[in-house]
This record gives structure tokens, C-alpha cells and sequence, in this order.
């Protein structure tokens, strides 16, 4: 039972690190582009 939910745990952090990655990606284009006009 503990085995299964570690793996659980490392596919859902793996999971939310890579959605975070990209909502910061889009977040640094909103960020800049006022800067630029």
C-alpha cells in the first residue's frame, strides 16, 4: 500500500510541476508584453 502511493505521489507531483512550468511560461508573455508596447 505505501509502495503504490509513493509512485501515486511522485506521477502527481510530476504532474502539477510540469502544469506549473507552463502556467509560468504564459504567465512570463503576459508579463513582458505590456513592457514591450
Amino acid at each position: 500500500l505505501v509502495s503504490s502511493f509513493d509512485t501515486y505521489n511522485q506521477k502527481f507531483l510530476g504532474r502539477s510541476h510540469k502544469g506549473f512550468q507552463q502556467a509560468e511560461g504564459e504567465l512570463e508573455q503576459m508579463l513582458s508584453q505590456p513592457m514591450e508596447n
